[in-house]
């Protein structure tokens, strides 16, 4: 055989290879698992043990309550997302593709398996949960980036609809991709990625429309922090939960964002520092992932956060009640 059909089938070789390669992560981000059949809902035994630090404040916030959580049941921990009912109850996704549905202070809640494809951590990595205003109940998963939707607003058991993909998130980071969602009162998505960032370090972000229509935008970061939670404050105000955190250091900050620019046509998000802290200090810390937003008619709201402990016995489960103080933005909204 002649050297240059040799090297035609070289070609021909690396370029199979290459389309091969391609495909696979496709099929990594894009395939549709196995559904799991997993999905009782089961009570749940809850210690609760206060942890100090109650009552100090820290820019717009006092810290009402402090808490770390325990439980005998093996599948308890990993909480990545939270949300607020209008019971008053919280619901919580974990990495492992469970749910936790839970009333502050009480010793028992109720847990199952978010209703979903696959059984693997590629296929169920939950990161964030969010309530839309028409009554629907929205999950962020990494791995595969997607959101998936659930009638009614409580445990995600009852899909519906298809998954929603955008070819923008496919160059995000398989661990490091939507690890925020928030729900404006329009009923428009802003998806925020913890690991893709701009050429300026900015953090990137989806903004989707109701009609689908999706435009990428950046929001001002907090240097060394990387965002894991948001929830809408108003209907142009984000509040984003932000933590460092790699086991010899845990610190968290909070940041209010104008989204204004960017629903006029901009692309740019302003920022700004709301509270700030860490391991040492008097409010108590992990590794902070969820954030919900309660609003009290009358009243200033108030804000849940709770840690991920990443099923790790050197870790806790933490649950912070932020009572806002102070107006995080100008008394008028705008």
């Amino acid at each position: 055989m002649s050297a240059t059909r040799w090297s035609r089938l070289g070609e021909w070789g690396l370029l199979v290879g290459l389309v091969l390669a391609a495909g696979g992560i496709l099929w990594s981000e894009l395939r549709p698992p196995q559904l799991a059949a997993d999905t009782e809902r089961r009570q749940v035994a809850i210690t609760v043990a206060n942890v100090a630090g109650a009552g100090t404040t820290n820019g717009p916030f006092r810290l009402a309550s402090a808490a770390a959580l325990t439980s005998a049941d093996g599948r308890f921990g990993g909480l990545s997302g939270l949300a607020a009912l209008a019971d008053g109850q919280l619901l919580a996704i974990t990495d492992a593709g469970d749910w936790l549905l839970w009333r502050p202070g009480s010793a028992t809640g109720e847990m199952g398996a978010i209703a979903m494809p696959g059984r693997d951590k590629a296929d169920r990595d939950s990161e964030a949960v969010a309530l839309t205003p028409d009554g629907r109940t929205l999950v962020s998963l990494e791995q595969q980036h997607r959101i998936l939707t659930f009638a009614g607003q409580g445990p995600p058991v009852g899909p519906v609809g298809e998954p929603l993909y955008r070819t923008d998130t496919m160059g995000w980071p398989p661990n490091g991709g939507g690890e925020s969602l928030a729900v404006l009162p329009d009923g428009q998505l802003v998806w925020i990625a913890e690991n893709a960032r701009a050429a300026d370090g900015a953090l990137t972000a989806q903004l989707i429309a109701g009609d689908g229509k999706t435009r990428t935008i950046v929001i001002d970061p907090v240097a060394g922090f990387s965002p894991t939670d948001a929830t809408a404050l108003d209907d142009r105000h984000l509040i984003v939960l932000h933590r460092q955190y790699n086991g010899a250091q845990s610190a968290a900050a909070i940041t209010v964002v104008d989204l204004a620019p960017v629903l006029a046509g901009g692309s740019a998000a302003p920022a700004r520092l709301l509270a700030q802290w860490a391991r040492g200090g008097s409010w108590p810390i992990d590794n902070m992932e969820g954030l919900a937003l309660v609003r009290r008619p009358g009243r200033l709201p108030l804000l849940y956060l709770v840690s991920d402990d990443n099923f790790s016995g050197v870790q806790r489960t933490l649950l912070l009640q932020l009572e806002v103080i102070s107006p995080l933005v100008a008394v008028s909204g705008r």
